[in-house]
């Protein structure tokens, strides 16, 4: 299999595992923000834990902490996703920062919570510009790029994060997001609450 049909597979895989946690959302058998991010990482931890494509996935989830931590403040994020991957023709080491939030597609954010919303984009954009945000929904999560809505008046976050979680996934595991100096020792000291790394080795081959 190739490379690029084996990352395919992959973002298949975290997007069913997503959905599993937006379900459960939806389903009102969790609600708090914390407590979903909980639920999603759960979800992808046991996704990739797997052979998807050929290729041998493992997680680990590097720090969990509940609750609004001061380091989240200072840097922006509540979530940093690090992706490892080793192969024949393709490997990097790289992650991203999350910034996480619930707002049903219409609704519109308050103006005191987009410009709240704001300062913590440019706060994940002051440590690198592989920053995102994601849009918790009871239907399906949307995300997008934290210096686009950074720069944006748009109070609907889910319009704002135009990325479905397929397209995020993929983007991240195909490799044309990510800041490869956020390596895994970086990311394990990195103070935010929840730290989610994937790693895959495999013999895929062909671009």
């Amino acid at each position: 299999m190739g490379f690029d049909e084996a990352m395919k597979l992959a973002a298949k895989a975290a997007d069913e595992a997503v959905g599993r946690a937006m379900a459960k959302y939806g389903r009102g058998q969790v609600t708090d923000e914390d407590d979903l991010t909980g639920v999603l990482i759960g979800n992808l931890d046991a996704a990739f834990d797997a052979n998807i494509g050929g290729v041998q996935w493992s997680s680990s989830i590097l720090r969990h902490r509940k609750g609004v931590a001061s380091e989240e403040s200072r840097i922006g994020a509540d979530m940093i996703i690090h992706v490892a991957v080793r192969s024949r023709i393709q490997a990097y080491s790289k992650a991203v920062l999350i910034q996480a939030k619930r707002h049903q597609p219409g609704s519109l954010m308050a103006k005191a919570e987009q410009a709240d919303l704001v300062k913590q984009c440019d706060k994940m954009l002051a440590v690198t510009a592989a920053s995102f945000v994601f849009d918790y929904t009871t239907g399906d999560m949307r995300c997008g790029s934290a210096s686009k809505i950074s720069g944006s008046t748009n109070r609907d976050l889910y319009d704002a994060c135009n990325w479905t979680s397929y397209r995020f996934f993929l983007e991240l595991f195909r490799s044309p997001i990510g800041d490869p100096r956020l390596s895994s020792a970086l990311v394990a000291d990195l103070p935010v609450p929840v730290v989610l790394k994937l790693s895959a080795e495999g013999d895929i081959s062909g671009e």
